[in-house]
């Protein structure tokens, strides 16, 4: 398997370690009443080949996730998303991802300048 795939296949990881997180940080906050946010929450992560960037593709969940994580005048902000990335399982497998990317872009561009 090449670096890169063996980084796309870490990307890949790394999203369902932060969707498994997140099911949790959710029941942590006590966001959770019947459990549908819980159950439909999916959280993307990507990356730009063309600009060389990460990115949180998407929080995807039930509309009032966005209320319940940032907060409203009426509702105590419960920060999930922020709290589910500084989790040491979300921590370690963003590592792992930024460890793939290097092995696939460092040793592209050196392969590179030695053909």
């Amino acid at each position: 398997m090449s670096s890169r795939q063996l980084f796309i296949a870490q990307l890949g990881a790394c999203t369902r370690t932060i969707n498994a997180e997140i099911k949790k940080q959710i029941v942590e906050v006590g966001a959770v009443r019947t459990g549908r946010m819980k159950n439909t929450t999916k959280v993307k992560v990507g990356y730009d080949f063309g600009r060389d960037i990460f990115f949180i593709k998407d929080v995807n969940s039930q509309f009032y996730y966005k209320f319940v994580d940032e907060g409203t005048r009426f509702i105590k902000p419960r920060l999930i998303t922020d709290k589910t990335f500084n989790r040491p399982r979300v921590q370690e497998a963003l590592d792992k991802v930024y460890d793939k990317w290097a092995d696939w872009y460092f040793g592209d561009i050196i392969d590179r300048q030695f053909k």
